[in-house]
Protein backbone atom coordinates (compact mmCIF):
# COMPACT_ATOMS: atom_id res chain seq x y z
CA UNK A 1 0.00 0.00 0.00
CA UNK A 2 1.66 3.49 0.80
CA UNK A 3 3.76 4.86 3.31
CA UNK A 4 3.55 8.15 5.05
CA UNK A 5 6.16 9.95 7.31
CA UNK A 6 4.89 12.43 9.79
CA UNK A 7 7.45 15.43 10.73
CA UNK A 8 7.71 18.08 12.44
CA UNK A 9 10.08 21.48 13.04
CA UNK A 10 10.88 22.88 16.37
CA UNK A 11 7.58 24.81 18.32
CA UNK A 12 5.09 22.41 16.30
CA UNK A 13 1.94 20.76 18.13
CA UNK A 14 2.49 16.70 18.60
CA UNK A 15 3.38 15.22 16.06
CA UNK A 16 2.85 11.63 17.80
CA UNK A 17 -0.77 12.58 18.79
CA UNK A 18 -1.76 14.09 15.09
CA UNK A 19 -0.06 10.82 13.90
CA UNK A 20 -2.36 8.33 16.30
CA UNK A 21 -5.36 10.02 15.72
CA UNK A 22 -4.73 9.74 11.79
CA UNK A 23 -4.07 5.78 12.26
CA UNK A 24 -7.46 5.81 14.46
CA UNK A 25 -9.74 7.25 11.62
CA UNK A 26 -7.83 5.91 8.84
CA UNK A 27 -10.11 4.91 6.24
CA UNK A 28 -8.26 1.50 5.97
CA UNK A 29 -6.30 -1.08 7.54
CA UNK A 30 -3.13 0.64 9.33
CA UNK A 31 0.41 0.31 11.04
CA UNK A 32 1.78 3.09 13.13
CA UNK A 33 5.00 3.17 13.53
CA UNK A 34 7.05 5.17 16.59
CA UNK A 35 10.26 5.94 15.03
CA UNK A 36 10.85 8.97 16.75
CA UNK A 37 14.82 9.11 17.10
CA UNK A 38 13.93 11.05 20.54
CA UNK A 39 12.01 8.56 22.30
CA UNK A 40 9.38 9.22 24.41
CA UNK A 41 6.94 5.93 24.35
CA UNK A 42 4.19 8.68 24.48
CA UNK A 43 1.68 6.36 22.73
CA UNK A 44 1.98 3.43 25.35
CA UNK A 45 2.46 5.83 28.37
CA UNK A 46 -0.72 8.11 27.12
CA UNK A 47 -3.05 6.27 24.65
CA UNK A 48 -2.75 3.05 26.21
CA UNK A 49 -2.35 4.19 29.75
CA UNK A 50 0.97 2.35 30.29
CA UNK A 51 0.68 -0.44 28.57
CA UNK A 52 4.20 -2.34 28.28
CA UNK A 53 4.82 -3.81 25.01
CA UNK A 54 7.43 -6.29 26.67
CA UNK A 55 10.16 -6.61 24.31
CA UNK A 56 8.43 -5.59 21.10
CA UNK A 57 9.34 -3.14 19.11
CA UNK A 58 12.58 -1.75 17.55
CA UNK A 59 15.06 -3.11 19.93
CA UNK A 60 13.82 -6.63 18.71
CA UNK A 61 14.12 -5.57 14.92
CA UNK A 62 17.56 -4.85 15.45
CA UNK A 63 18.26 -7.72 17.38
CA UNK A 64 16.74 -9.89 14.32
CA UNK A 65 18.73 -7.33 12.02
CA UNK A 66 21.87 -8.85 13.81
CA UNK A 67 21.13 -12.24 13.41
CA UNK A 68 19.94 -11.99 10.01
CA UNK A 69 16.48 -12.77 10.01
CA UNK A 70 14.25 -10.97 7.69
CA UNK A 71 12.48 -7.92 9.07
CA UNK A 72 9.89 -8.76 7.12
CA UNK A 73 9.24 -12.38 8.63
CA UNK A 74 9.24 -10.77 12.65
CA UNK A 75 7.17 -7.77 11.60
CA UNK A 76 3.88 -8.51 12.83
CA UNK A 77 4.86 -10.57 15.80
CA UNK A 78 6.12 -7.19 17.11
CA UNK A 79 3.27 -4.82 16.20
CA UNK A 80 -0.04 -4.51 19.17
CA UNK A 81 -3.35 -4.08 18.17
CA UNK A 82 -4.90 -0.12 19.32
CA UNK A 83 -8.21 0.06 20.72
CA UNK A 84 -10.15 1.38 18.22
CA UNK A 85 -11.19 5.41 18.93
CA UNK A 86 -14.68 4.00 18.63
CA UNK A 87 -16.31 0.91 17.53
CA UNK A 88 -17.07 1.46 13.99
CA UNK A 89 -13.65 2.24 13.33
CA UNK A 90 -10.80 0.42 11.43
CA UNK A 91 -8.42 -1.67 13.64
CA UNK A 92 -4.89 -0.21 13.28
CA UNK A 93 -1.60 -1.88 14.65
CA UNK A 94 1.27 -0.04 16.49
CA UNK A 95 4.72 -0.77 16.23
CA UNK A 96 6.43 0.62 19.92
CA UNK A 97 9.71 2.30 19.02
CA UNK A 98 13.17 2.35 20.40
CA UNK A 99 13.31 0.70 24.04
CA UNK A 100 16.03 3.44 24.90
CA UNK A 101 17.89 6.35 23.69
CA UNK A 102 21.51 4.36 23.42
CA UNK A 103 19.43 2.03 20.80
CA UNK A 104 18.81 5.01 18.55
CA UNK A 105 22.31 5.12 17.58
CA UNK A 106 22.95 1.58 16.74
CA UNK A 107 20.04 1.16 14.28
CA UNK A 108 21.40 3.35 11.78
CA UNK A 109 22.58 0.46 9.35
CA UNK A 110 18.77 -0.86 10.01
CA UNK A 111 17.09 1.55 8.67
CA UNK A 112 17.06 0.59 4.69
CA UNK A 113 15.65 -3.28 5.98
CA UNK A 114 13.07 -1.57 8.25
CA UNK A 115 11.50 0.51 4.99
CA UNK A 116 11.80 -2.25 2.73
CA UNK A 117 9.92 -4.38 4.80
CA UNK A 118 7.13 -1.57 5.75
CA UNK A 119 6.59 -1.36 2.39
CA UNK A 120 5.57 -5.34 2.34
CA UNK A 121 3.13 -4.76 4.94
CA UNK A 122 -0.06 -5.41 3.52
CA UNK A 123 -2.05 -1.98 5.18
CA UNK A 124 -1.07 1.27 4.84
CA UNK A 125 1.49 2.64 6.99
CA UNK A 126 1.72 5.81 9.10
CA UNK A 127 5.12 6.67 10.59
CA UNK A 128 5.85 8.79 13.09
CA UNK A 129 9.31 10.26 12.79
CA UNK A 130 8.89 12.97 15.63
CA UNK A 131 11.05 16.64 15.04
CA UNK A 132 13.12 16.70 12.01
CA UNK A 133 16.33 17.94 13.69
CA UNK A 134 19.70 19.79 12.78
CA UNK A 135 21.06 16.39 11.01
CA UNK A 136 17.32 16.26 9.35
CA UNK A 137 15.28 12.82 8.74
CA UNK A 138 17.30 9.07 8.19
CA UNK A 139 17.05 9.01 4.31
CA UNK A 140 15.58 5.50 4.30
CA UNK A 141 12.33 7.27 5.48
CA UNK A 142 12.28 10.07 2.86
CA UNK A 143 13.47 8.18 -0.18
CA UNK A 144 11.26 5.19 0.50
CA UNK A 145 8.37 7.36 1.62
CA UNK A 146 5.25 8.07 -0.78
CA UNK A 147 4.11 10.97 1.37
CA UNK A 148 6.26 12.96 4.14
CA UNK A 149 3.72 15.09 6.00
CA UNK A 150 5.34 18.24 7.76
CA UNK A 151 2.86 18.82 10.41
CA UNK A 152 2.72 22.62 11.89
CA UNK A 153 0.75 25.26 13.56
CA UNK A 154 -0.58 28.28 11.90
CA UNK A 155 1.24 30.88 14.47
CA UNK A 156 4.29 32.86 14.07
CA UNK A 157 6.87 30.78 15.82
CA UNK A 158 5.40 27.42 14.52
CA UNK A 159 5.80 29.05 10.82
CA UNK A 160 9.64 30.14 11.55
CA UNK A 161 10.74 27.21 12.49
CA UNK A 162 8.67 25.12 9.74
CA UNK A 163 10.69 27.57 7.03
CA UNK A 164 13.92 26.48 9.08
CA UNK A 165 13.34 22.73 7.88
CA UNK A 166 10.79 23.11 5.64
CA UNK A 167 13.45 23.03 2.32
CA UNK A 168 15.87 20.49 3.73
CA UNK A 169 12.84 18.01 3.92
CA UNK A 170 11.58 18.71 0.58
CA UNK A 171 15.22 18.38 -1.13
CA UNK A 172 15.08 15.10 0.71
CA UNK A 173 11.54 13.50 0.15
CA UNK A 174 10.03 13.27 -3.03
CA UNK A 175 6.17 14.13 -2.36
CA UNK A 176 5.90 16.99 0.70
CA UNK A 177 2.77 18.50 2.08
CA UNK A 178 2.02 20.20 5.19
CA UNK A 179 -0.41 18.74 7.92
CA UNK A 180 -2.09 22.00 9.88
CA UNK A 181 -2.81 21.84 13.09
CA UNK A 182 -5.31 24.74 14.39
CA UNK A 183 -5.61 26.93 11.15
CA UNK A 184 -6.11 30.28 12.11
CA UNK A 185 -4.41 30.37 15.08
CA UNK A 186 -4.02 33.27 13.29
CA UNK A 187 -2.57 32.64 10.12
CA UNK A 188 -5.08 30.68 7.23
CA UNK A 189 -4.63 28.12 5.14
CA UNK A 190 -4.63 30.25 2.51
CA UNK A 191 -2.10 32.76 3.76
CA UNK A 192 0.29 29.50 5.01
CA UNK A 193 -0.03 27.95 1.37
CA UNK A 194 0.66 31.52 -0.35
CA UNK A 195 4.24 31.50 2.07
CA UNK A 196 5.23 28.04 1.68
CA UNK A 197 3.98 27.10 -1.99
CA UNK A 198 3.31 23.96 -0.77
CA UNK A 199 0.30 21.44 -0.94
CA UNK A 200 -2.11 21.37 2.50
CA UNK A 201 -3.11 18.00 2.88
CA UNK A 202 -5.25 18.23 5.57
CA UNK A 203 -6.33 20.38 8.45
CA UNK A 204 -6.93 19.24 12.02
CA UNK A 205 -9.06 20.94 14.89
CA UNK A 206 -7.05 22.75 17.54
CA UNK A 207 -8.99 21.20 20.36
CA UNK A 208 -6.26 20.15 23.92
CA UNK A 209 -9.30 18.37 25.47
CA UNK A 210 -10.17 16.22 23.30
CA UNK A 211 -6.32 16.12 22.10
CA UNK A 212 -5.65 14.71 25.56
CA UNK A 213 -7.39 11.45 25.11
CA UNK A 214 -5.11 10.67 22.39
CA UNK A 215 -1.70 12.14 24.23
CA UNK A 216 -2.18 11.40 27.74
CA UNK A 217 -5.23 8.88 27.67
CA UNK A 218 -7.77 10.99 29.60
CA UNK A 219 -11.10 10.23 30.29
CA UNK A 220 -13.21 11.36 26.81
CA UNK A 221 -15.04 14.56 27.21
CA UNK A 222 -19.12 14.63 26.30
CA UNK A 223 -19.64 14.46 22.72
CA UNK A 224 -15.91 13.39 22.08
CA UNK A 225 -17.20 11.62 19.48
CA UNK A 226 -19.35 13.97 17.22
CA UNK A 227 -16.97 16.84 18.36
CA UNK A 228 -14.93 18.77 15.61
CA UNK A 229 -11.58 17.68 16.34
CA UNK A 230 -12.60 14.11 15.44
CA UNK A 231 -14.29 15.19 12.83
CA UNK A 232 -11.45 16.93 11.50
CA UNK A 233 -9.25 14.03 12.00
CA UNK A 234 -11.60 11.68 10.02
CA UNK A 235 -11.89 14.25 7.17
CA UNK A 236 -7.60 15.06 7.23
CA UNK A 237 -7.52 10.76 7.00
CA UNK A 238 -9.85 10.21 4.46
CA UNK A 239 -8.32 12.94 2.56
CA UNK A 240 -4.89 11.80 2.49
CA UNK A 241 -5.88 8.42 1.75
CA UNK A 242 -7.67 8.91 -1.07
CA UNK A 243 -4.91 11.37 -2.24
CA UNK A 244 -2.53 8.54 -2.13
CA UNK A 245 -5.32 5.99 -4.05
CA UNK A 246 -5.41 8.59 -6.51
CA UNK A 247 -1.30 8.37 -6.70
CA UNK A 248 -1.28 4.45 -7.25
CA UNK A 249 -4.02 4.60 -9.54
CA UNK A 250 -2.17 7.53 -11.46
CA UNK A 251 1.17 5.76 -11.38
CA UNK A 252 -1.00 2.55 -11.88
CA UNK A 253 1.92 0.20 -9.75
CA UNK A 254 2.61 0.02 -6.27
CA UNK A 255 5.47 1.51 -4.75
Amino acid sequence: MSIVVLTSAGSAPGVTTTALGLALTWPRPVLLVDADRTPTQAVLAGYLRGEHPGQRGFGRLLQAARERRPMAEVLDDEAIELPPLLETDTPARFLPGFPHPGVVGLFGSAWPELMAALAEWPGDVLIDAGRVGAEGLPLPLTQRADLVLMVTGTSLVALAGLRLYLGGVRDAAGETALLLVGGGRPYGRAEVQGQFAITIAGEVTHAPAQAAVLSDGAPRPRRFADSAYVRSLRQAAGSIAGRLEASRELIGTRR
